[in-house]
């Protein structure tokens, strides 16, 4: 599976960087064909400054493929969710293409051969894909290349890799059928016999791979398995019983030639994706306070001051990444006397209809107009753009004993904006269950996370802003 995966890596890779000379060579052509001297001039022909630009063009495909994973092998067999991720890789090179069209001056791109270049690579991308797909198709009804495999154990994770193949989710493998002591209903004319048949097994039928997935309390040992499947031209693959323990986004990596099994993926923890997540982070924040708080900022001040005695900001320490204590500020929304904890020393959440909120502040908390001063937290470096919405101490320490993962959720920098809140899970969190789910997709976040994946939810929360989320208050 994985050498499959590698393959349609490079495959992919090399066609389309292919494609991209062919775009850049032809859109030259016709853009030097249109110019009235074009008879007197060497049509295929380059100087430094273009060989630059299209080396420049080549690498940034490469870079933008990494962000919207265009050749991720599950979007090669999902034609609508690889069709977004090429538009999106396109619309990146497009903007590169500006970008250098500004930079240069019209000495090396002019905006003719821009469009007839991003047009061109779009047709051609387009065709390698269906082509692909039918050739895929062909090869797979005649059988050829398709990898005949069988499933030995009833593990959890092997008999989802049984039905998987079996519904035909992966392309390029046929299940002939499932080797294990007890039969179930499901396995119908696919149960093909108990370990101890496994040699004739592999006798009788035409077997490419097998799938160990025992299960534990299973009377077999894999080495006897190994013993058996070694007198027979098969690959061999091997699904541990403990998968079931760790997260689906675990990685497998190798620590002086022992393997070691991360127990969930983490992009950020790969020092180039927080360079870029933190490059994203200035650049937008100075954007955003440059010009627009440095106005709408002044206006909220000035509405937070008239509306309700005490200060414009509202400061507050919560946890960072890695539990580090951090100082959050907020245009203030609450009257200057009330307090987060009630007599019972129990942290009190803002409900809807809350006395303590004011009438400015309601409508602050509506908009969330309210976290406009946390883009000072980012530019500090405390917090993120994107990222898991940051608790208040007190409700920290009430959960992270109750909810499961939730200390998880400061492996990354909390954020403005999170996917949990565009999610419609904003607001007060009135029991365990609630408090749970927000983990999960603040989990799913940090587990899933890309630069296109922040993008969205920046979109959605200015969507949500507009629109009014019902749980903000």
């Amino acid at each position: 599976m994985e050498g499959l995966r590698r393959s349609l890596y490079y495959i992919f890779l090399s066609v389309d960087l292919f494609i991209l000379l062919v775009s850049y060579v032809t859109a030259d052509l016709i853009s030097k064909m249109r110019l009235p001297d074009s008879l007197n001039i060497k049509l295929i022909h380059f100087t430094l400054p273009e060989i630059f630009t299209f080396l420049i063009l080549l690498i940034l495909w490469y870079f933008f493929s990494k962000i919207t994973t265009l050749y991720d092998e599950i979007k090669n067999y999902n034609f609508i969710s690889e069709l977004l991720s090429l538009l999106k890789n396109i619309f990146f090179q497009l903007a590169a293409g500006v970008f250098l069209l500004f930079a240069l001056k019209d000495k090396v791109l002019s905006r003719f051969f821009l469009m007839v270049f991003i047009l061109i690579l779009f047709l051609l991308t387009i065709i390698s894909r269906i082509f692909f797909r039918i050739v895929r198709r062909n090869l797979t009804r005649k059988n050829k290349f398709l990898r005949r495999v069988i499933v030995v154990g009833s593990g959890e994770s092997g008999t989802k890799y049984f039905e998987s193949a079996g519904k035909g989710k992966l392309p390029g493998y046929t299940m002939i059928g499932v080797v294990k002591e007890k039969q179930n209903r499901s396995d119908g004319k696919k149960y093909l016999g108990r370990f101890k048949d496994l040699k004739r097994i592999l006798t009788e039928k035409n077997v490419d791979e097998v799938i160990i997935a025992l299960k534990g309390g299973e009377e077999v040992e894999i080495d006897e398995i190994l013993n058996i499947t070694g007198n027979f031209p098969v690959r061999v693959r091997v699904i541990p019983d403990f998968f079931k323990f760790i997260s689906n986004k675990f990685q497998i990596s190798f620590f002086n030639n022992i393997p070691v099994i991360d127990v969930r993926n983490d992009p950020l923890d790969e020092l180039h994706w927080r360079i870029v997540k933190r490059s994203f982070d200035i650049i937008f924040s100075v954007f955003f306070i440059v010009f627009i708080f440095s106005w709408l900022g002044i206006i909220i001040s000035i509405a937070v001051k008239i509306s309700s005695k005490g200060p414009v900001f509202f400061k507050q320490d919560r946890w960072g990444r890695k539990n580090k204590k951090i100082t959050l500020y907020k245009f203030r929304s609450m009257i200057k006397e009330s307090r987060d904890l009630d007599k019972k020393g129990k942290f009190v959440q803002a409900k809807k209809g809350d006395a303590r909120i004011t009438k400015v502040g309601k409508f602050l908390r509506k908009t969330s107009l309210d976290e406009l001063p946390q883009f000072f937290n980012v530019l500090k470096g405390d917090m993120s753009v994107v990222g898991p919405r940051p608790h208040a101490v007190p409700q920290n320490i009430e959960s992270r004993d109750k909810i499961k993962n939730y200390t998880l959720r400061h492996l990354v920098k909390p954020g403005i904006t999170g996917w949990a809140q565009v999610s419609g899970l904003r607001g007060e969190t009135k029991s365990s269950k609630e408090m749970e789910k927000r983990v999960a997709y603040d989990m799913f976040y940090i587990e899933n996370w890309s630069f296109w994946f922040d993008v969205r939810i920046i979109f959605l929360t200015v969507w949500r802003g507009l629109k009014g989320d019902p749980n903000a208050y």
